[in-house]
């Protein structure tokens, strides 16, 4: 029998991106998106993940936020400590891919960074390269969030703040972020996409 191949994600606006982003550009659904409903859970829980004998390949997808270093240093050490070999020390541009050895199985595990593997921030950064080139609406929502005097959000959220203030102004404003991929409101074959895709097709070998 085959084994199960899970791709992990912090929560159900990951999950809803990806999936819009697999439909869209026909990804093979050889593997289940798995929402961990946040990052901690997700971290936990990920020694369990790598222990299962009927997995035979995992993606795991999780925010950089405002230290990539430290991020990364997390899940690798969990992974170092679970037997793999070829973890690198920092991740790959295109999207990490590691294997962990063990006596009756080997586990192919990618780790990929939102939102490029090299930047810090997380999915809706990741979605704001999706935006179409020159979208005036986009600099637009960025001049009004830069003049409200006392925002209520933190500095970090921002992003966050950017990419739905820009939703709320499509067709059918506030539309979910997986539902505007579906709308064509972004760009699903900007430039970041396809190399998350690429990973994608690397990590699950499809």
């Amino acid at each position: 029998m085959p084994g199960q191949n899970l791709l992990l994600v912090e929560g159900k606006d990951d999950e809803h991106v990806l999936y819009a982003l697999l439909k869209h550009h026909r990804i093979p659904e050889r593997f289940k998106v798995v929402n961990k409903e946040g990052i901690d859970n997700l971290l936990e829980t990920l020694p369990v993940e790598l222990k299962r004998s009927d997995l035979e390949r995992l993606g795991i997808v999780v925010d950089a936020n405002t230290d990539l270093a430290a991020r990364w240093t997390a899940v690798r050490n969990i992974l170092l400590e679970a037997g793999a070999v070829n973890v690198p020390r920092t991740p790959s541009p295109e999207g990490s891919v590691a294997i962990l050895e063990q006596p009756d199985r080997t586990l192919t595990v990618g780790i990929w960074l939102m939102p490029d593997n090299q930047l810090p921030g997380m999915l809706e950064n990741f979605i704001a390269f999706l935006v179409p080139p020159n979208d005036p609406l986009w600099d637009y929502a960025g001049d009004c969030l830069r003049r409200i005097p006392q925002p209520c959000f933190s500095p970090a959220h921002l992003p966050k703040a950017h990419i739905h203030t820009w939703l709320a102004w499509q067709e059918e404003p506030g539309t979910p972020m997986g539902l505007a991929i579906t709308k064509r409101y972004l760009d699903a074959h900007a430039p970041n996409v396809h190399r998350l895709m690429a990973w994608i097709r690397r990590v699950f070998d499809v």
